[in-house]
């Protein structure tokens, strides 16, 4: 879509049923004015919360903040009678694909007729409560629609690139040119938050997480590589901790990469 074009809530809904949304790396669910949703101290959650309320939208409206240009944000109505807001930005990989939805940040908001939002001022609150049985549905179809979706998803992989602070974009983005370099028929997608490779009908090979003061590059063989990396925990997690003053050795790394495709340790 046009970055001048609006975002919709009904735009929003289809790409998250069409598996266009990501978790941003260092997305927070916070409570805000006393709101909480869930059981004690957890949180507002990814599959149980933001992702039924991405698809019941009653209001969007772009982020007023100089520092978030594609950003925007939504309002929903909980189950449990309260409001949510989301912020999202939206990330284009090329004009001939749909855009991906990163979900950066998810808060309750109190009151009732109409909330107070610190960046929008008042927002009127619909009065209709989604059920909790309509609540379960949109979690169940965008579960479907995961398990559906076949395509490569690059895009995605690509917004999560995007989305990542300063040298980690930096590790990351080597490792993700790395691994296509080495496996031309590497197929790719955001699975559990994270990136990950695979080949299509084999299997998952390779990953990588962005962790506070380091990169995880991730091996998912089925048996040991040569040499074995040194921060892995078995030859389904076999690893390599990379922090800001670490240099990335892309013949080993390759070697691995290689290694690891031969031999996919994670199931499609």
């Amino acid at each position: 879509m046009n970055a001048a074009e609006p975002l919709t809530a009904e735009r929003i809904s289809d790409l998250v049923v069409a598996n266009r949304v990501i978790r941003a790396p260092y997305y927070h669910a916070a409570h805000d004015d006393g709101v909480e949703f869930t059981e004690p101290d957890k949180g507002l959650q990814w599959g149980a919360d933001v992702v039924p309320a991405l698809q019941g939208l009653f209001r969007v409206d772009r982020d007023t903040r100089e520092d978030r240009p594609d950003g925007w944000v939504g309002f929903a109505r909980h189950w449990r009678g309260n409001t949510m807001r989301v912020d999202v930005d939206l990330f284009s990989a090329s004009e001939e694909s749909d855009p991906v939805l990163v979900v950066t940040a998810i808060a309750g908001r109190a009151g009732d007729g109409s909330v107070r939002d610190d960046d929008l001022g008042p927002i009127e609150v619909p009065d209709r409560v989604p059920t909790r049985e309509e609540w379960e549905e949109r979690r169940k179809r965008y579960q479907a629609a995961r398990r559906r979706d076949d395509a490569d998803g690059s895009a995605s992989v690509e917004a999560y690139l995007a989305a990542l602070p300063g040298w980690k974009r930096e590790v990351a983005t080597r490792f993700d040119e790395l691994v296509r370099r080495e496996v031309p028929e590497v197929h790719s997608a955001v699975r559990y938050h994270q990136p990950f490779y695979g080949i299509q009908g084999t299997g998952w090979f390779a990953a990588f997480s962005p962790l506070s003061k380091h990169v995880k590059l991730t091996f998912v063989a089925g048996s040991e590589l040569d040499p074995v990396p040194p921060d892995g925990t078995g030859p389904q997690r076999q690893a390599l901790d990379l922090t800001e003053t670490d240099t990335l050795e892309e013949t080993q790394v390759a070697s691995w990469v290689r290694q690891a495709a031969a031999d996919p340790g994670m199931n499609w």
